[in-house]
């Protein structure tokens, strides 16, 4: 068509089995969402299609190193107490997440017959997500999109926020949650922000987290509402559990293409893993570009290329099980693009683009405790909930949260030097 597609919707005729519905699904390697609310008068399912964000494929290959575990087993033992001016405190599990993807999954959910799903169903699905969190003893900071977001991203560049972003915001403080505004991509900032010790881990669904270098990363199952099934990913476990260094992944992701580039024209996932896997290719090219000059990075990265095309049309070792002539001839002239290469290395975050000076970012382990007043005017302004109906909702979570977070020092944003 010439253009890229992020967003489809199909259809397929009612009489399709699970079966059938699987093999679409498996045909485009796509996640496909169905809709509950289309009218059992229509005699065809309709689905919303949403391309994988980030490397496609990076998720089920980097899974054998994962720890599995409930988020509040995880954040439970995690849990310590230290000394802050004689006094001993609860250090709680600090994790970032990543706005936009919740923003974006429930508007996906609620495109059809928006009416029939009352007053502001979004809002009211954000509001469920918080209290699950707020009754979990952990520290949650949420980071936004910023407006610097990389035109090539796959995405539409906003000149405006999205526009649940001011409304889910005021939930935000009304739960005593923090939020920090990224630069540019959210999950280049929580990288950041794990790297430099302001959070103990990432959640989010965008693979390229595992490029950006984040320590500690947190992957929630597909309709895992209470975080009963998390996926732990660290970089030891990245190293030894699937024997990929931050180098073969990085590989791997200039290799298939992701949000970036487009790769290299017919190396799929399975072909970057094995070449990632059995060579140091990755690793020296990452070693190159931090060690190098941009020129000098481009004739290093020349030998690399030779090396990988050379590992690709005789495959000397039999590592690949067989030659992939035609998509060595492939690799383009100039591969990788040091453009593209800094994007995931050296990625636009506050710490970058502060330089020396001092950002103000969340950082401290305890809980604000709630804003019940604030919570129910919420409730009733924006989710339409009469007195008795917030009363109830209070009581099954809000609450239980609350108790919780009072066992906790209340202490506030401090600023913190960038490096």
């Amino acid at each position: 068509m010439g253009y890229t597609v992020n967003h489809a919707v199909i259809t397929v005729p009612a009489y399709f089995n699970g079966s059938q519905r699987q093999a679409m699904k498996d045909a485009g390697d796509v996640q496909i969402y169905p809709f509950p609310l289309v009218p059992p008068s229509i005699n065809f399912h309709c689905y919303l299609l949403l391309s994988p964000m980030g490397i496609r494929g990076l998720w089920e290959r980097v899974a054998p190193s994962a720890e599995n575990r409930t988020l509040k087993e995880l954040a439970v033992s995690e849990l310590k107490t230290e000394d802050v001016g004689g006094d001993r405190k609860v250090r709680l599990f600090k994790v970032g997440i990543d706005v936009s993807l919740w923003m974006h999954s429930v508007c996906a959910v609620f495109r059809i017959n928006h009416a029939g799903a009352g007053k502001s169903p979004e809002l009211r699905t954000l509001f469920f997500r918080l209290q699950t969190l707020l009754k979990l003893p952990l520290h949650a900071v949420f980071v936004f999109d910023g407006l610097q977001r990389l035109p090539d991203k796959g995405h539409n560049i906003r000149s405006s926020h999205h526009w649940l972003t001011r409304d889910f915001q005021h939930m935000l403080e009304s739960f005593s949650f923090p939020w920090t505004e990224a630069p540019s991509e959210a999950e280049a900032e929580l990288a950041a922000m794990n790297v430099h010790g302001i959070i103990d881990a990432v959640i989010t669904e965008d693979s390229d987290i595992l490029i950006f270098g984040a320590p500690c990363i947190i992957r929630t199952a597909k309709n895992d509402k209470d975080y009963l099934n998390v996926q732990v990913f660290t970089e030891d476990g990245l190293e030894h559990g699937c024997s990929l260094t931050r180098g073969d992944r990085l590989l791997i992701a200039l290799l298939v293409g992701g949000d970036y580039d487009r790769g290299v024209p017919g190396c799929r996932i399975e072909i970057a893993h094995k070449v990632a896997q059995h060579s140091k290719i990755g690793s020296m090219m990452l070693d190159a570009f931090l060690s190098m000059t941009p020129d000098e990075f481009s004739e290093r990265a020349k030998e690399l290329v030779e090396d990988l095309r050379t590992l690709l049309s005789t495959d000397p070792y039999n590592f690949l099980e067989r030659r992939y002539k035609a998509v060595a001839d492939s690799i383009p002239h100039g591969f990788p693009q040091h453009a593209v290469v800094s994007k995931y290395v050296h990625a636009l975050t506050s710490f970058s683009a502060a330089g020396n000076a001092t950002v103000a970012l969340p950082s401290d382990v305890s809980f604000y405790q709630p804003d019940l007043a604030n919570l129910a005017d919420f409730c009733h302004q924006h989710l339409g909930w009469e007195d008795d109906a917030i009363i109830e909702k209070m009581y099954g979570g809000i609450w239980e949260g609350a108790y919780l977070h009072t066992l906790c020092k209340v202490s506030s944003t401090v600023f913190v030097g960038s490096c």
